[in-house]
């Protein structure tokens, strides 16, 4: 029950998050008060203070501030220790999945995660050394996420014995809870874990949620450009990596509360 409230308690704070709603709230308020004379300073507070946080959203001050906090652990990638890492598996995490005219394909961000495995995954074959690629991933289409990363991999010439799907998870706290029953099962030397900078930071506290101590391969990266005018641009990475930082709060959070296993 506690798990469930603070859930959706967090869900709130993630509009707070998103310079629109913060400007409709404005203007509710400023309308709810407009017929109080005295609360003129308060209205008029309000409006300075959403004009200040929309500008810092939309010129990507704010934004350059927290891609640094999310990304700057991961710009450079862990280096492969062959001599220390037989039989390891590489777990990639789903990206999200476009349909388009009943087409359904991978999000862009997507291939860059299958990129990285594959790199990574060549660099243990080539050395004739055993891997494992575990795709995690559901999503909310007819196909699996890690279904058409099978596919993917399929078609770079990764055999289907050396590729594992964990097709059941939504989210990236199921992604580490049912990557972990997998991996509990195969018992690798040394877990590498895929996916976007802005995601990796909250994606390995979850997985060391589950005593997993994954090596991070960020596949891509985010950024905000500093502009006189805000623009969507900015808005829109700078709401994404908001929604990260919120959720390494709730990891930490819930962990403190043991509600995450």
């Amino acid at each position: 029950m506690m798990k469930f409230l603070l859930d959706f308690l967090f869900r709130i704070f993630q509009l707070f998050t998103e310079p629109y709603f913060l400007l409709f709230l404005a203007i509710v308020i400023i309308v709810l008060l407009k017929r109080k004379n005295r609360l003129k300073n308060l209205r008029t507070g309000i409006c300075i203070s959403v004009v200040v946080v929309v500008i810092m959203i939309g010129n990507g001050f704010l934004g350059k501030l927290t891609s640094e906090y999310l990304q700057k652990s991961y710009l450079k990638t862990a280096e492969i220790k062959h001599s220390t890492s037989q039989n390891p598996v590489i777990v990639v995490l789903g990206g999200g999945v476009v349909d388009i005219d009943n087409t359904e394909k991978l999000h862009t961000m997507s291939y860059s995660r299958i990129v990285t495995a594959y790199q990574l995954y060549h660099e243990f074959r080539k050395n004739n050394e055993p891997c494992k690629i575990l795709i995690s991933g559901k999503g909310r289409g007819r196909i699996s996420e890690a279904e058409l990363f099978r596919e993917n991999f399929k078609s770079m010439g990764v055999p289907d014995s050396d590729i594992i799907k964990e097709d059941k998870s939504m989210n990236t706290y199921q992604n580490a809870k049912f990557s972990d029953k997998i991996l509990k099962q195969i018992s690798p030397s040394s877990v590498y874990l895929v996916t976007s900078g802005f995601h990796m930071k909250r994606s390995v506290s979850l997985f060391q949620t589950f005593g997993l101590n994954p090596v991070p391969q960020a596949s891509d990266f985010i950024d905000t450009e500093i502009t006189i005018f805000p623009n969507s641009y900015n808005a829109a990475f700078t709401f994404v990596m908001l929604k990260e930082v919120l959720g390494i709060w709730q990891v930490q959070l819930y962990n403190s509360l043991g509600l995450n296993k």
